[in-house]
């Protein structure tokens, strides 16, 4: 699978919502399995949009033939967008997105930039303590480790919460003391995480 991290500093809000409904054509498209989004925490203004399909071919055929007509409302709304392009590699709990974008109240991304050459430590880390970590957490339904295409130190993580209750309790409890066993920022230059409520209107499942 290959998933697509979307942040976009809005200069109208309501606008932009608004556009975003355009999105919903994406079931039309062959590949396209799910998108959900919403309005960062943090950052008012911002939104962040992920987006899963189901191979690099797909996703560049939607590019190559539907992608301007969709975006072109959204264009006008939009002041920054940064897009992220990943390989899923791995799972944690519940493997079908559908699933967990219907039951999932709250989504986490994090970008991670390691230290030259600490992929290999990452991964094993990730194996090792974050996954097991996650996959216990209470309220984490599932969750997608991906690589990002053409850049070997970048990886991005996507968790879906039950509830943002759930989310908070990861980040004040759970995360710090895993970070510290797994000597996360002795590999980690740099971490970014988003987090928000899902937007109900902006989720767009694929049919089985």
């Amino acid at each position: 699978m290959l998933a697509k991290w979307i942040a976009v500093d809005a200069s109208n809000r309501a606008a932009f919502a608004d556009a975003q409904k355009q999105w919903s054509d994406l079931v039309k498209y062959d590949g396209f399995i799910v998108q959900v989004g919403g309005w960062v925490d943090a950052f008012p203004a911002k939104a962040g949009i992920l987006r899963i399909w189901r191979n690099f071919g797909a996703y560049r055929q939607f590019m190559e033939t539907g992608y301007a007509e969709l975006a072109l409302q959204q264009k006008e709304v939009c002041e920054h967008i940064e897009i992220t392009i990943a390989g899923v590699i791995m799972h944690i709990n519940q493997p079908d997105p559908r699933l967990l974008a219907g039951s999932a109240e709250c989504l986490r991304v994090s970008d991670f930039t390691l230290q030259p050459n600490s992929s290999p430590i990452f991964v094993a880390r990730q194996m090792e303590i974050w996954n097991p970590a996650l996959g216990s957490a209470d309220g984490m339904l599932g969750a997608l480790i991906c690589h990002v295409e053409g850049n070997r130190d970048r990886f991005l993580g996507a968790s879906f919460w039950r509830d943002r209750a759930a989310l908070e309790n990861f980040q004040t409890t759970v995360f710090p003391a895993t970070s510290h066993q797994a000597e996360t920022e002795s590999y980690t230059k740099s971490l970014v995480s988003y987090h928000f409520a899902l937007e109900p209107e902006w989720r767009v499942v694929k049919p089985a």
